[in-house]
């Protein structure tokens, strides 16, 4: 594959970024109704009706979620391959782990709304499985923070060690995926917490995290496409002359 068509597509699947940022806004938390999100103190027979009253939007919103999450997947390839470049010879060890922090992250959000769509696949279940299937993917996707945290401070540690004259990030970007990934620390007590910020429906567990998260994602991906974009315009020079010279 030539360095232009590659280019190309790399910069396709850095937009997949952004792209993912609006759908899951629009979809797992709007349409899933996770904004606000249900308390876990709530009893099971009021749970169970805010199923029924929101039912289809429900279903389309985390049918869609388990379609949309993918495009976290060729972003963290894009990422992983712009590390790679800074790590140089030496092993991409912080690279193969972002891009392994990368597809977790994508089997934990999946998962979570594959259980609240079974939730909301049998609307005659009695109220308890209700309750069931919705602690099961609240837990599962705040206990299972360390990946996305793993592969947010591998991607900072990287930035800060890339000595190159136009960086991928600033160190300021780096500092602040640090700081994001960290933010998830609070979510380990949303398995013992039911009410309080540090319940899942919490401010330190979901409202304050998340959003450092989205911000982190939106951030690290204006970056991404500028530094293809940069490379882009590196090419294209390059590519004429040796057309001309042939």
């Amino acid at each position: 594959m030539d360095e232009k068509t590659s280019l190309r597509y790399q910069l396709i699947s850095a937009w997949c970024g952004p792209a993912f940022v609006v759908t899951f806004i629009i979809f797992w938390l709007g349409f899933g109704h996770n904004f606000p999100n249900p308390s876990p103190s709530l009893a099971p027979e009021v749970l169970k009706a805010r199923y029924l009253d929101n039912l289809g939007e429900i279903r389309l919103g985390f049918i869609i979620s388990m379609i949309t999450v993918c495009l976290y997947m060729p972003w963290t390839c894009v990422l992983a391959g712009q590390m790679q470049r800074i790590e140089g010879k030496n092993m991409p060890m912080l690279s193969y782990l972002q891009l392994i922090g990368g597809a977790l992250t994508v089997m934990v959000v999946s998962f979570s709304a594959m259980f609240w769509a079974v939730a909301a696949f049998r609307p005659e279940a009695d109220a308890a499985t209700f309750q069931l299937m919705t602690d099961t993917g609240w837990l599962c996707i705040d206990l299972q923070y360390a990946c996305t945290t793993l592969q947010m401070v591998a991607a900072a540690l990287v930035g800060l060690a890339d000595r190159s004259k136009v960086p991928l990030f600033p160190r300021w970007v780096c500092y602040l995926t640090i700081w994001c990934g960290i933010s998830f620390f609070p979510a380990s007590l949303t398995g013992v917490m039911k009410d309080g910020p540090f319940a899942w429906s919490g401010v330190l567990s979901f409202y304050f995290p998340y959003f450092c998260w989205l911000c982190w994602y939106s951030t690290a991906s204006v970056f991404m496409i500028k530094e293809i974009r940069r490379r882009m315009n590196v090419a294209e020079p390059v590519a004429a002359s040796r057309l001309a010279a042939a």
